[in-house]
């Protein structure tokens, strides 16, 4: 094979079909669905598998409480409003991320502040959220971004000098840990989702975990409005404004059966990622992610860097290219940082009542290298039926789009 990119008339790099591993669902999931079904209920306080899936989740990560929920959005919802959350309260987040961390702040009447990342692993850097943090922030949003971990120890010190709460957004980080510690137990709460596109899933559904009991708790009125099923409740109406947010049988008989999975699909992901690293390592052009230190990252996608200036393209320019190898890749993720979506721009979060919000300087929350990440990023998807023959192949093609842009080829 010749070391012509194919977009120039080269022969492709990727020769061989992505590899197809076994069905996401199969057996275990309809086994699981069928005893939901027997038992005749589909309702949560009534039957038997969201509460089982409680229980062996908060197992698995050694903690006392897990709560279960609709969606990934409905846990940092969820956490939010039994924290206490209020109006006019400022709660640090990350401009990378989905609107599913974001859009709960601002329900809550809150305001996002949005802080700085670390250039290659994505995360929250703590000297810029110690830069944001005013009397009015209450909280910080830790989002694990591509399966990374933020800088817990760091954060957590911020928070207990100033009295804030440490939520974990774990949604793309399942299997992940933190100094030893799996993700999502380090903070007052840790939230994930079962969206479709997470390392596990039920369709969609999410949870949040604890050590605090008061907390669980308050976390359990969160998710169904407030009332309190507990056969030894003394008041059973709800005490505080709270949403539907219960996770049906369905879900929890689906996720069972995946969480049984989650070890082995980490597994299969790290192999395949550190495979692909060890093959790009000194790569000229390109910069590769880099978990923070003490993490063991859980990879649900592998996001690099183009510094265009030593490449001779950008990040379009090397996508553009590894799509003609037969390379799936994607530019700037998110496209734009939060703080520049419409619904902050065009001050639309609530069209029809002002919100805190509309009164925030976003141009002067600027982030900078979250900006630079965006522009410069190209990301690699990453599943765990892809192959070593896979990771060769992407590997071999973004080596030699690199090396003809280097020399000038085109």
């Amino acid at each position: 094979m010749n070391n012509t990119p194919a977009l120039f008339g080269g022969e492709r790099a990727k020769q061989t079909p992505y590899g197809v591993g076994e069905p996401r669902y199969g057996d275990d999931e309809l086994r699981e669905l069928q005893e939901a079904l027997a038992q005749n209920t589909l309702f949560y306080a009534q039957g038997k598998k969201v509460k089982l899936l409680e229980a062996e989740f908060a197992e698995k990560y050694g903690v006392k409480h897990a709560v279960t929920c609709t969606s990934g959005t409905a846990a940092i919802h969820t956490a939010l409003m039994a924290l206490g959350i209020s109006p006019g309260d400022e709660v640090i987040v990350s401009p990378i991320t989905d609107m599913g961390t974001i859009s709960p702040v601002l329900f809550q009447g809150a305001i996002p502040v949005f802080a700085d990342l670390t250039p290659h692993g994505y995360t929250l850097d703590p000297d810029s959220v110690a830069e944001r943090i005013t009397p009015k922030t209450r909280a910080i949003i830790a989002v694990h971004l591509w399966g990374n971990t933020c800088d817990l120890d760091a954060l957590q010190a911020l928070c207990d000098r100033h009295g804030l709460a440490l939520i974990e957004d774990a949604a793309q980080a399942f299997g992940a840990t933190y100094k030893g510690c799996p993700v999502g137990t380090r903070g007052a709460v840790g939230c994930f989702s079962f969206n479709e596109f997470k390392h596990i899933s039920c369709g969609d559904g999410g949870l949040v975990l604890t050590d605090d009991d008061a907390l669980a708790e308050k976390l359990r009125l969160a998710t169904d409005k407030g009332y309190n099923r507990r056969p030894d409740a003394l008041v059973r109406q709800p005490t505080f404004l709270a949403n539907n947010y219960r996770m049906t049988e369905l879900q929890g008989a689906v996720a069972r059966a995946q969480l049984r999975k989650l070890d082995g699909i980490v597994e299969k992901r790290r192999a395949w990622c550190n495979r692909l690293t060890a093959k790009l390592i000194g790569t000229p052009g390109i910069t590769l992610p880099e978990a923070t230190h003490g993490v063991d990252p859980s990879w649900w996608f592998y996001l690099l860097r183009v510094v265009p200036e030593a490449l001779g393209t950008d990040a379009d320019g090397l996508t553009k290219a590894l799509a003609a190898e037969g390379v799936r890749a994607g530019a700037h993720y998110i496209g734009d940082p939060i703080y520049r979506y419409p619904i902050f721009t065009g001050k639309s979060a609530f069209a029809h009542a002002p919100h805190a919000c509309d009164t925030v300087d976003w141009e002067a929350q600027r982030c900078p290298v979250a900006e630079q990440i965006l522009e410069t990023g190209v990301m690699i998807p990453v599943n765990e039926a892809n192959t070593e023959t896979d990771a060769d192949e992407v590997a071999f093609a973004i080596k030699k789009i690199v090396a003809w842009y280097g020399k000038g080829g085109a």
